[in-house]
């Protein structure tokens, strides 16, 4: 028989049970959160395109749940490798079959009903309202031995060929960490399928950095190769061709 908590276990099963009540504002801009909606779906890349499903009451309180132990709790927020397990946690909660990446797998972290999916987190300070950032969307070797324009230009379209054609969504988590604000969004991976179109020339430089498409101002996203690190990044990501698929606002935190 299990015995009763001591007085330690109970004031931390307290504190616990206080942050998961914790205040928290959530709000979904492109669905409705309701169990009776089985096939909710995210908006389709192209009509055929399939489409991961998660947003559901399910997901959305077993997802809040871990925010609120995280920021209430823990005080900490959810670093890249939590909100992983996190979501991996609220989507098996949804009642989906998931599986992980393979070890060595470099462009998705998870399997969701067949679907592949990049989680990306970030607290950054200088995090930006309409626009979004990924310093790494994945390693590339071959940046630092490149040296012409050509070479960068095969392999960098080869590389987004790849991917589109592996990765069915990026999901990344955004902290603004001043105003305890959680925004999770949807980076649809057809807008980076227009790494195809980008004319030679534009891979000149070294260290190219690319807005696309090609004199749209503002572009849909700007392309970096970055040779210091051997990593492609992907910077200002317009907002607008992206999916807000949900918000939290929690209260901020008082400095201890």
């Amino acid at each position: 028989m299990t015995s009763p908590p001591d007085s330690t276990e109970q004031r931390y099963l307290d504190e616990l049970l206080a942050a998961m009540r914790g205040p928290c504002e959530a709000t979904f801009p492109a669905y409705p959160v309701a169990d009776t909606l089985p096939e909710l779906k995210f908006p389709s890349d192209t009509p055929s395109a399939p489409t991961p499903s998660f947003l559901s009451e399910r997901f959305e309180k077993e997802f809040r749940t871990t925010l609120l132990i995280h920021h209430y709790f823990l005080k900490a927020p959810l670093a890249r490798n939590s909100f992983e397990a996190a979501f991996v946690r609220a989507a098996r909660a949804g009642g989906h079959d998931i599986q992980k990446a393979p070890e060595g797998q470099r462009f998705w972290d998870i399997e969701m009903d067949g679907q592949r999916i990049s989680l990306k987190s970030t607290s950054a300070k200088n995090l930006r309202v309409g626009s979004l950032h990924i310093s790494k969307l994945c390693e590339a070797a071959w940046i630092q031995d490149a040296r012409s324009a050509a070479h960068r230009e095969r392999n960098t379209k080869r590389l987004f060929a790849e991917y589109t054609a592996t990765v069915d969504a990026i999901i990344q988590l955004r902290l603004f960490t001043k105003r305890a604000f959680y925004e999770m969004v949807r980076i649809p991976t057809s807008v980076l399928a227009q790494v195809a179109d980008v004319p030679r020339v534009e891979f000149a430089p070294e260290g190219p950095s690319i807005g696309i498409p090609v004199g749209q101002d503002p572009p849909d996203f700007t392309l970096k190769l970055d040779r210091s690190d051997a990593k492609v990044t992907l910077a200002r990501i317009d907002k607008r061709v992206c999916t807000v698929e949900g918000t939290w606002r929690l209260a901020p935190q008082t400095p201890r």
